[in-house]
């Protein structure tokens, strides 16, 4: 039997939800998809990055699959990350910041270029398999305006996954390979991540993922309309 525990708390002068999940969520699964999808690998030399990576694309008619570098997340986002409807990075990472080979990009100031941050060109999902990179309530009070401030990068996209601890470089490819195939055959975006973290995770990795509120249900066979550029209402969900 699976338990779950939700914890709705609204704050009211922000218009923030964030919400606790405990359980293994196996929803029916929709048609098959494959739509544009990106790969980029942190590092060419700190661990395998590139094995994750590919176990995801490898599910998908992928369109790009490159060594990270800033200027995907930030600067020339809209030909790459926010060019894809599903990103997929596998690297090092902290509260929200990641490595891409031997620079970190801060993702609460990597949309203030040109090019805005993710979701305002095409990007729906971006999974970021690092450590620490999608921090809950349980870690930091203020999980929300890293995100959503002017300069953050989430300027449309649906859902950004992740996790809130550590993440273990010896279950990698399996977490990647089990996610990419749920994914593709159209399971719910979040809850297919928490699933692969579960089922092939080391025992103590927790996943977290934060989205504007009305793309939760979202599959990649099926999802919400793209969120307004620049809003700041999001949701949380994370595993305890």
């Amino acid at each position: 039997m699976f338990r779950v525990l939700r914890n709705w708390r609204p704050i009211a002068a922000r218009g923030w939800l964030a919400l606790v999940l405990i359980c293994l969520v196996v929803p029916g699964l929709a048609v098959a998809v494959d739509r544009w999808e990106g790969g980029y690998v942190g590092s060419k030399t700190e661990g395998d990055a590139t094995t994750p990576v590919w176990n995801f694309i490898r599910h998908f008619n992928y369109e790009q699959y490159y060594w990270a570098e800033t200027f995907q997340f930030g600067s020339f986002n809209n030909e790459r990350v926010d060019k894809m409807d599903f990103s997929y990075f596998v690297g090092h990472g902290d509260r929200w910041a990641i490595k891409c080979q031997s620079t970190w990009i801060d993702l609460d100031t990597a949309g203030s270029t040109s090019h805005d941050g993710w979701g305002d060109h095409n990007a729906e999902f971006v999974t970021l398999h690092a450590c620490q990179v999608v921090a809950s309530p349980l870690e930091v009070s203020d999980w929300y305006t890293p995100w959503t401030n002017s300069d953050g990068v989430f300027d449309g996209v649906h859902q950004v996954c992740g996790f809130r601890t550590n993440a273990s470089m010896s279950c990698d490819q399996d977490i990647s390979n089990y996610f990419g195939s749920r994914i593709h055959a159209g399971g719910a975006v979040w809850q297919s991540w928490f699933d692969a973290i579960w089922l092939y995770g080391d025992g103590v990795e927790r996943g977290a993922a934060v989205m504007y509120p009305p793309c939760d249900g979202d599959s990649y066979a099926s999802f919400a309309t793209d969120p307004p550029a620049n809003h700041n209402w999001l949701k949380i969900w994370y595993q305890l």
